[in-house]
């Protein structure tokens, strides 16, 4: 009697402990699982397609916000007047030492391909400022061996320029080189098209990261347990 009643409680601690282990596993094995799986969205949520940011949605004013493809832009002046698209009627304008900032909404960083823009006075270039730099494009400047003339549109292409690219922000500055009777600048020109490539987080370094994470708390939990 004595005999069977400590096979039978050795083997129900025995199962016991295997169950315990079955529960461990599949706790770790879950979490694992769980910890892939939002590494993935991330990855996912930092990859996007490129656009062309074309304002035909924007309301009309000056100093407004505006949200176009995942980007933002404070502080946005858009007109219908001399714009690139004469159908669709629309596109931002600077003057009067005025700026405004292109960021990613989402944030993170992104290539500057390219955008439209033309000069309406010779008073104030065209300047693009981005944390890896400046550039400024005027009458009298060329852009593939075309001169730049006042009131004419202009297919800028920045890809070769390596100051546009895996950058955090783009800065449209009107930098006007004269001045009125006000004080005001007299600058002027309109800018439209801005061809962006959001750059998208490393999946392989995510992946990396999230699986040396699982590891080192599976790791963990089994010292734990010993």
């Amino acid at each position: 009697m004595f005999v069977w009643f400590f096979v039978v409680i050795n083997k129900y601690q025995t199962d016991r402990r295997k169950a315990l282990v079955f529960f461990k596993c599949e706790v770790r094995m879950n979490y694992v699982t769980q910890l892939a799986a939002a590494a993935i969205m991330t990855v996912a949520a930092g990859t996007a397609d490129a656009a062309s940011i074309t304002f035909n949605n924007a309301s009309l004013g000056t100093h407004t916000n505006y949200v176009e493809s995942g980007f933002h832009f404070d502080k946005i002046r858009v007109v219908t007047a001399q714009c690139a698209s004469k159908a669709a009627g629309r596109c931002a304008a600077e003057n009067a030492f005025r700026e405004t900032t292109m960021t990613r909404t989402s944030g993170g960083t992104f290539d500057v391909n390219g955008m439209w823009f033309s000069l309406l006075t010779g008073n104030a270039p065209l300047t693009l400022v981005t944390d890896r730099g400046t550039a400024s494009f005027g009458v009298g400047s060329f852009l593939k061996d075309v001169n730049v003339q006042q009131k004419k549109g202009y297919d800028l292409d920045l890809t070769s320029l390596s100051i546009f690219k895996n950058v955090s922000f783009l800065r449209i500055v009107d930098v006007s080189l004269a001045a009125n009777k006000a004080g005001h600048g007299t600058g002027d020109f309109r800018f439209d098209n801005i061809d962006v490539a959001p750059v998208p987080l490393p999946a392989a370094g995510v992946l990396l990261l999230a699986g040396l994470g699982a590891f080192a708390t599976v790791r963990r939990r089994k010292r734990s347990a010993a």
